[in-house]
């Protein structure tokens, strides 16, 4: 009875040793939301800074219409000139002298002319009375046809001096010309720049005489690589300074944007009027031009 009783008991214990443990409530799994990735923060439009000459669109090179020596010069650098001013006279002596034989002969001509204009009056009277003459049976044909005659070649001989007055009058013009030449004028209002000659030198047809800068604005020239032209619009505003640190600068408008691209380079030109003129930018000089970057 005991061994029975011993025996139940140890096969109720293993049955609770093999038995599933009870169910345990799992945790609820912590939510996990998903991470957005930022955009890129944009950076700062890049400016470029190029470099180009300083221009002004009245400068002009003043040169010799004709041979001959300089006389006079009331104008020396840095002289302030007025259009049509006289910077320098050349010798003109013979030329005076040759306009007033030619203004004799003019005034000779036309002397002629006005007594063969009076000629010709004399000679049409006559014709009137030997018409009448000839009407009325006083005088013979001939006398009537070489009064005829006599008034065609008045009339031919007043066209010739006629013609010979113009051509006086041309002759005076024609050195009046060229004692204009001898007067050296300023083409515009502004500065003498530069002055090539000397006085009492002898200068040549062509040769360059005196640089004369206008008071226009001032320009600067510069190229951008054919694949920034975007950057760039007419009417545009770039920066402008005589230093590469842009110390003290000025803002210039974009005037030209070149239409083609040059081949050789592969950039365009671009021409910009600067407002306000600068301690160290003047025409001849290479100032550094900032643009903005793209837009």
């Amino acid at each position: 009875m005991v061994r029975l009783v011993v025996a139940a008991l140890v096969i109720f214990g293993m049955s609770g040793c093999t038995a599933d443990p009870p169910p345990v409530a799992a945790a609820p799994a912590e939510r996990v939301r998903p991470v957005m990735a930022s955009a890129p923060r944009a950076s700062a439009p890049r400016a470029i800074v190029v470099t180009g000459p300083v221009t002004v669109e009245e400068q002009l090179d003043v040169v010799a219409l004709r041979a001959g020596v300089i006389v006079a010069m009331p104008v020396d650098v840095d002289s302030e000139v007025e259009k049509n001013q006289v910077m320098a006279r050349l010798d003109a002596r013979q030329l005076e002298a040759d306009r007033a034989t030619a203004e004799h002969k003019a005034e000779s001509v036309d002397a002629d002319l006005k007594n063969w204009e009076s000629e010709l009056q004399v000679k049409e009277a006559d014709l009137r009375r030997a018409e009448a003459m000839h009407k009325a049976g006083i005088s013979t044909q001939e006398a009537y046809d070489h009064s005829v005659y006599e008034v065609t070649a008045s009339k031919y001989e007043v066209e010739r001096q006629r013609g010979d007055e113009l051509s006086a009058k041309d002759n005076v013009r024609s050195i009046d010309l060229e004692l204009e030449k001898t007067q050296i004028v300023a083409p515009f209002r502004g500065v003498v720049s530069q002055r090539y000659v000397r006085q009492g030198q002898y200068v040549t047809v062509g040769e360059k005489l005196f640089r004369v800068v206008g008071r226009s604005s001032l320009e600067v020239r510069f190229t951008l690589p054919a694949k920034d032209a975007r950057l760039l619009r007419r009417g545009d505003v770039v920066t402008v300074s005589a230093t590469a640190d842009f110390g003290e600068s000025t803002p210039a408008s974009v005037t030209h944007l070149s239409p083609v691209v040059d081949p050789g380079s592969g950039t365009i030109e671009v021409v910009a009027t600067v407002k306000d003129r600068l301690p160290g930018l003047i025409p001849g000089t290479i100032a550094s031009i900032r643009i903005a970057g793209a837009r």
